[in-house]
């Protein structure tokens, strides 16, 4: 039984491969919600102007217009093609696969919470547990599962030919 579960080496590097895709994609959606939460900002500050005929005074202590820093961090920040191809690849999946896929490679196993017991005063820390994930998704841990397993098959299944290629 346990022989049939075991991954050859090519398995084990699609599946880092998929993995990898399935950053990408995360990171994508990152920069898109970066980009329109800075396109935000400028239209609040161009709204101000239009209603009062001059840009709103910050003090540089009260934090009001960060705006000149975001762009700052827009010039960083790049889009690659590694993340433009990993969305259409995610894009293909159903809604319910890319939202287990994203919620297992970006949350599973990282720490969400930090607390201090207060009998031994030993610092613990609480990590997004399959559980914890299902549960935000609102399916069982089969459930879970199932689409993770599946997302990573159809991703596999599309990054087929590049294995090939290489």
């Amino acid at each position: 039984m346990a022989e049939q579960n075991r991954k050859t080496s090519s398995e084990k590097y699609l599946r880092q491969k998929a993995r990898e895709v399935v950053e990408n994609y995360i990171d994508y959606v990152i920069f898109l919600d970066f980009q329109d939460d800075i396109a935000n900002e400028g239209k609040h500050i161009l709204g101000t102007y239009a209603e009062h005929g001059s840009l709103p005074k910050g003090s540089g202590f009260s934090g009001f217009c960060t705006l000149g820093s975001r762009v700052d961090q827009i010039r960083r920040q790049h889009l690659t093609s590694a993340m433009i191809d990993a969305s259409q690849v995610i894009k293909r999946l159903t809604p319910e696969l890319r939202g287990a896929i994203c919620m297992d490679v970006g949350l599973r196993g990282k720490v969400r919470a930090v607390a201090t017991d207060p009998f031994n005063e030993k610092t613990v820390a609480i990590t997004c547990s399959v559980a914890w994930c299902a549960g935000q998704i609102g399916i069982s841990e089969a459930a879970y599962r199932k689409r993770v397993s599946n997302a990573y098959k159809q991703i596999e299944v599309e990054l087929q030919p590049e294995k090939l290629a290489a």
